[in-house]
């Protein structure tokens, strides 16, 4: 009886590991690409770990930094490290403190006019879940890097 007890428990746990081995393989090339991002030439590394490169500055206007408290406009694309596209758009209206935490810590750094790509680990994004629906449009997977190439149009 023992014995049958323990062969259920083996089978239940491997089971439930089965969900999360899924992604390993994936969560592995997100941090093997952080990595090799951080030795680009260009690329910024945060104390959180957000990465980021400058490609035009923007202008230093006085609150033109946005803050938890602003609402901005950008253009902006966001990509996987696989290169799928799963958001874009143009003169997009967004609260900041609606925001990823690392897409968020991103625009706090930009000035008005200002266009970075922003490399935002999965620690800082959607974590261990993802974002969406497996199957479905702009479905984000588990320990997904994003990736966005964002234009800060204005800042309210």
């Amino acid at each position: 009886m023992k014995q049958k007890a323990w062969i259920i428990i083996a089978l239940v746990m491997a089971m439930c590991g089965c969900k999360e081995d899924k992604w390993l393989d994936w969560k592995a090339e997100n941090i093997a690409f952080m990595e090799q991002n951080k030795l680009e030439e260009g690329v910024i590394v945060s104390e959180s770990g957000l990465q980021y490169k400058i490609i035009r500055q923007g202008m230093n206007q006085a609150g033109a930094h946005p803050d938890d408290l602003k609402t901005v406009e950008v253009t902006y694309t966001g990509k996987l490290i696989n290169g799928y596209e799963f958001s874009s758009g143009e003169n997009t209206k967004m609260a900041v403190s609606s925001l990823t935490e690392g897409f968020a810590e991103g625009l706090k750094k930009m000035y008005v006019s200002g266009r970075y790509i922003l490399y935002v680990p999965y620690e800082l994004a959607y974590k261990e879940k993802g974002s969406g629906a497996e199957g479905l449009a702009n479905y984000i997977p588990p320990y997904s890097t994003l990736i966005f190439d964002v234009t800060l149009n204005k800042c309210y």
